[in-house]
């Protein structure tokens, strides 16, 4: 049982108390006032019942007065429900930004045809060095012996750090063939590095355009 419910029960408690008290009380004004009432033991009697109740009752007043201060005087009930307690999680500031400085350019492979686009801006932009390209164009034709059958160079030429040379191929399998064989197999086909690439789509034969940059020894070929 709770402390509340505790002086509740004491304070209804001393009420009937009270209640009994007065209506004893009452009853023995009366009795001793009518004619013929009891003799003197019965009256000191129900006396003396009358005290021990106001004696009683005085008990159970204090017994609810303590209560009460009790009740006041304690915390709230363990199963009182407490306000939620502030969250404690902290939440950080947005980014402000992020700084370029220190962070590695992110580069986008580019697609056939833009590295196309741009190794062709770059060899038709340079120079011509007259020794190197005299040497580089005789090594380069070369590679007409190891086409395949129905391949054929259309177009050779060498400037500064760079060859052209453009092709037609029967077929893609064709174009991959001489790739394969006549440059990545064969070391001492070309000296430097190179890249090749198709251009444009497949006629309706399946023959395919083809370009090849083959660069001077030391040379960076990144489009």
């Amino acid at each position: 049982m709770t402390r509340n419910q505790v002086w509740v029960c004491a304070v209804l408690f001393v009420g009937l108390l009270a209640y009994g008290v007065s209506r004893l009380a009452s009853a023995s004004d009366v009795k001793a006032w009518e004619p013929g009432a009891r003799d003197a033991p019965d009256l000191q009697r129900l006396k003396a019942q009358v005290r021990e109740l106001e004696a009683s009752v005085a008990h159970s007043e204090r017994l609810a007065r303590e209560a009460q201060a009790a009740v006041r005087a304690t915390g709230p009930r363990v199963d009182t429900p407490l306000a939620p307690a502030p969250s404690s999680v902290a939440m950080s500031p947005p980014d402000a930004g992020l700084s370029t400085e220190g962070m590695a350019a992110v580069h986008e492979e580019p697609t056939p045809d833009e590295a196309v686009a741009r190794m062709d801006a770059r060899f038709f932009g340079e120079g011509v060095d007259t020794a190197w390209s005299h040497a580089a164009t005789r090594r380069a034709e070369r590679l007409g012996a190891v086409l395949p059958q129905g391949a054929r160079i259309v177009s050779l030429e060498c400037r500064s750090s760079m060859c052209r040379l453009q092709m037609s191929h029967p077929s893609q399998d064709a174009f991959r063939k001489f790739l394969r064989e006549g440059l990545m197999d064969d070391a001492d086909a070309w000296d430097g590095p190179f890249m090749a690439a198709l251009t444009g789509t497949p006629g309706r034969s399946g023959e395919v355009e083809a370009v090849a940059y083959l660069a001077r020894a030391g040379v960076d070929l990144a489009p």
